[in-house]
């Protein structure tokens, strides 16, 4: 390489051989031959080719249109160049000008929400302002509160009920998990003296009726706990199903009484208001609305009544028929009377399955019931 030639700059090499000129010196115009430029950049030449008898034309850029799709999942950032189209989860549709990209940040894209949807959002939002008003107001005292005697003891009974029966539901389960414990206890010890038969013969015989009293303790504890776990499903079902059923109706019903006394009060407040025609108009679509939920409140008021009347007498029926099975099951067991234990098993439809000695003594239930 020539001394005096620097980095990054170029020669001149005619293709055909002629010579080497300065870059400065080099032939331009139509009649120029093609000419070959080398590049000396990091001490390394590279040679490209170019052909100055043809004018230069810049390249064709491939036409994509303007795209439209879902970008319900595009990442944040800048979209200035975005095009128009449904995108997804912004809330409405990117509106712009015909002919016109959109421009800006996203924060500048102009969102807009279809007019039915958000005449929803209004009007729940209006009316859930109206209904938590008529509450605070009930209990600050500035609304009067339609109210029915009657009913409001019995659902206050039934609530009182529902505690009390949830009490003895968790201890029943508690019964439930230590009388299985207790039953595991049995299995065990009986299996130990089983075991020191063998290695103790000298006391072979105490050892056998230990472990056959043990087994007998064991085969009757597996009867009462069928019975506990029968009781114990009883009462779930009666307080989580059946009673949860009734206070889902008397909830809808309770929701109903405020906005049936929501619209009533706002009557009255128009009627005592100036006589406008604009109050006059608002009273009557008023008067509509609340006719609609007087009607409402009425029908929910009567199947809370028709709920509280089916659950009495369901709970009665069921937890009569329980009580008896429960202290029947007791009193057999702890007087050792195994045949009136497995009576009552048969009478109430009550199976047991025992776990081997072999299996996990760890199970936390041995027990299938027959339906």
């Amino acid at each position: 390489m020539p001394s005096n030639t620097s980095m990054g700059s170029y020669v001149d090499v005619n293709l055909d051989g002629s010579g080497m000129n300065n870059g400065s010196d080099h032939v331009t115009g139509a009649s120029a031959p093609a000419q070959k430029y080398v590049t000396f950049d990091d001490d390394i030449p590279s040679t490209r080719t170019y052909d100055n008898s043809q004018p230069f034309t810049a390249p064709t850029v491939p036409n994509y249109g303007n795209p439209t799709g879902n970008y319900g999942n595009a990442p944040s950032g800048n979209y200035s160049n975005a095009p128009s189209g449904n995108y997804g989860n912004t809330g409405g549709m990117v509106t712009q000008n015909a002919g016109q990209p959109v421009t800006g940040h996203p924060q500048n894209v102009c969102l807009t929400m279809e007019p039915p949807k958000l005449e929803q959002i209004k009007k729940w939002t209006v009316q859930n302002y109206k209904f938590t008003k008529q509450l605070v107001s009930e209990k600050f005292g500035h609304s009067t509160k339609t109210v029915d005697k009657e009913l409001d003891v019995r659902i206050e009974e039934l609530r009182l009920s529902k505690v009390q029966y949830g009490n003895m539901l968790r201890e029943a389960r508690s019964m439930y998990a230590r009388f299985e414990a207790l039953l595991t206890t049995h299995r065990n010890i009986r299996a130990q003296f089983q075991t020191l038969i063998s290695h103790a013969p000298e006391l072979q015989d105490q050892l056998q009726a230990n472990a056959t009293t043990q087994s007998i303790l064991e085969k009757n504890g597996e009867g009462l706990l069928g019975a506990i776990k029968t009781f114990v499903d009883s009462l779930n079902t009666l307080v989580n199903v059946t009673i949860q059923d009734t206070f889902l109706t008397i909830k809808n019903y309770e929701n109903s009484r405020v906005e049936y006394d929501a619209y009533r009060n706002d009557i009255n407040t128009l009627q005592n208001a100036p006589q406008t025609e604009s109050n006059k108009n608002k009273l009557l679509e008023l008067q509509v609305i609340f006719e609609n939920r007087k009607e409402k409140w009425e029908k929910l008021k009567s199947d809370t009544n028709t709920k509280l009347d089916l659950l009495g007498e369901n709970r009665s029926m069921v937890m009569k028929s329980q009580l008896e099975m429960f202290n029947s099951a007791v009193i057999a067991y702890f007087s050792g009377n195994g045949d009136k234990l497995s009576e009552v098993l048969a009478e109430y439809h009550i199976k047991t399955k025992k776990i081997s000695d072999e299996g996990d003594t760890t199970t936390n239930s041995f027990l299938a019931r027959n339906e």
